[in-house]
């Protein structure tokens, strides 16, 4: 159902929530979702946020300093990502030699080699003390036990330019702008920013089509922007946030192409007007229509818009033709299978493989977008036995990911019809925000059969011979598994001719999702014994190798005499 009063456009964004508690973000072209965003009071990314941190430990064997930004876990410092103003060294070694510094970003190879050297005449032990005060932006999430990477090389990232204020060794044009006319034009409007020393600035691929007018408007927001970060950051006491960077309102603002957006709808006004003062930051003209939506009618509902936040874990996505896609997140890798499942319309299997592959880079692409995975991907695409094809679906894959604002790296398509992709992390995947691991199967979606819960038990009741001895022990055991199973259990038992009883307790709750247990005391004593039982059978060939080693030893010292 499309609610009456709304022209129906083909690129829109739905923002439904206000920015204080949930917010939900869409980007729908037609129908079809191709990005999602959603943040609430319990998920919040901290990806860019600065931070006034204090050092809690300096850790000389890492070269590495531990901070204290306000987080349960202290986050990690690499001594070459202490900017040297915070060296506690006399001021005129601080100085730098900028002297051979390029402004265009080619030369980023040398002035970093040049900017490094400064690095080896010092030990962060010798420069960075404990207590001391740094203002640091986060370059990674916590994730498990590791907390978060930190840097106080500060980057501001706009629309079309990112601002570094506090490193003059990078700047200038993207290495991705290869067109000499489009480089020269945005290199003579970098270099009339007159910026200030220590300061530099990168323009972005999305100036190519932007106006001068709209990239000068976003780099003085930028300058704006670091002006209120010191301003903060003078006034307050460390640990402290003092700017978040990458909230949902800002990603859209600053990340999207505002250019093909027809229509923005907010269900929330503060939400709407919040999104006004950022654009009138972020660029000079505005084409975008904002809408207030107003009907009781939930937004998403009302457009036809299915929220993709319950599908979006789903390892199966089919495609029109009737080929799927199987997604398996794992520690290691993130691994996506390319079936032809009911595409057989082609007149030849090679042609059925080549065309549901190219149907599957779109649908690969927009899977990775919407779910946000990253770290190593690989994809196992249908097999084709000419080459031609393999380079066609290649082509396919860098044309969309070239798009992508992660950092990308690929292989060609192997022998085995196998492509890895290397993704940048940028924020938290879908299963790190919505999904915990199943406290029952630890996460790998396997239960145990009755084959190894009898195993189990049966091996526990016969470790129990080994410990003294006693006329009868408990074992507690789910209530529901012991009815169904308790005339083979007590059988399997029997035929082990104990010499004491064993008595099992039924418990309906409690056993934390265990189908047995028993008293940890008595675990203890099997796992001594069991020690000691080793220690007893070790063969005593490693000792009689030690010895005779040391008899050839002798030998030879003899016969040289």
């Amino acid at each position: 159902i499309i609610s009456k009063g709304f022209k129906n456009m083909s690129k829109r964004i739905f923002i439904d929530g206000n920015i204080n508690s949930e917010i939900c973000i869409i980007a729908t072209d037609g129908q079809e979702v191709n990005y999602f965003d959603y943040s609430d009071e319990l998920i919040s990314s901290k990806k860019n946020n600065i931070y006034l941190g204090i050092v809690s430990r300096v850790e000389p064997s890492l070269q590495a300093a531990f901070i204290d930004f306000g987080s349960e876990k202290k986050a990690f410092l690499p001594f070459d990502e202490i900017h040297p103003s915070y060296f506690k060294i006399p001021h005129n070694e601080k100085t730098l030699n900028n002297d051979n510094l390029s402004g265009d970003i080619d030369d980023e190879k040398k002035n970093k080699r040049q900017f490094l050297s400064f690095y080896r005449k010092y030990k962060i032990q010798d420069v960075i003390k404990k207590d001391q005060v740094l203002l640091i932006q986060i370059v990674k999430e916590e994730r498990g036990s590791k907390g978060a990477a930190i840097t106080t090389f500060i980057s501001l990232p706009g629309r079309y330019s990112v601002l570094l204020p506090n490193n003059s060794s990078n700047g200038g044009v993207s290495k991705k702008i290869s067109n000499p006319l489009d480089r020269k034009r945005l290199k003579k409007l970098h270099d009339g920013f007159n910026l200030p020393e220590g300061m530099s600035i990168i323009i972005r691929t999305n100036a190519i089509s932007a106006e001068d007018d709209d990239i000068i408007a976003d780099f003085k927001y930028l300058r704006k922007l670091w002006t209120s970060i010191r301003e903060d950051t003078l006034k307050s006491k460390a640990p402290k946030l003092i700017s978040e960077l990458d909230t949902p309102i800002i990603k859209i603002a600053r990340d999207l192409n505002q250019r093909s957006i027809d229509e923005i709808i907010f269900s929330d006004s503060k939400t709407l007007k919040e999104y006004k003062k950022l654009e009138k930051e972020f660029s000079v003209n505005k084409n975008t229509k904002i809408t207030h939506y107003k009907e009781k009618l939930p937004l998403f509902e009302s457009f036809g818009i299915k929220n993709p936040i319950n599908s979006l874990s789903e390892e199966n996505i089919y495609m029109k033709s009737g080929g799927y896609l199987v997604i398996n997140p794992t520690e290691a890798l993130t691994s996506i299978d390319i079936n032809s499942g009911r595409s057989t319309s082609e007149k030849n299997i090679e042609i059925t493989a080549l065309n549901t592959n190219l149907e599957a880079c779109d649908e690969i692409f927009k899977q990775i977008q919407l779910r946000n995975i990253a770290g190593l991907i690989v994809i196992d695409f249908i097999d084709m036995s000419i080459n031609g094809n393999n380079s066609k679906v290649e082509r396919k894959i860098k044309e969309l990911f070239f798009k992508d604002r992660a950092k990308i790296q690929m292989t060609r398509i192997s022998q085995f019809g196998l492509m890895e992709i290397s993704r940048q992390r940028i924020g938290q995947s879908i299963y790190e925000k919505f999904y915990n691991k199943c406290e029952c199967c630890d996460g790998n979606g396997l239960k145990k059969t009755k084959t190894i819960v009898f195993h189990n038990i049966i091996s526990l009741i016969k470790n129990l011979n080994s410990i003294e001895k006693k006329e009868e022990y408990e074992i507690s055991i789910d209530k529901n598994f012991f009815l169904e199973n308790k005339d083979q259990l007590i059988k399997r038992v029997k035929s082990l001719k104990l010499k004491f009883s064993i008595k099992f307790l039924e418990i309906e709750k409690g056993l934390n999702f265990k189908i047995f247990d028993i008293d940890k005391k008595i675990y203890e004593q099997i796992n001594l014994k069991s020690k000691e039982n080793i220690q007893k059978n070790l063969p005593s060939e490693t000792n009689q190798e030690k010895t005779y080693r040391r008899k050839i030893k002798k030998k030879s010292i003899d016969s040289n005499i």
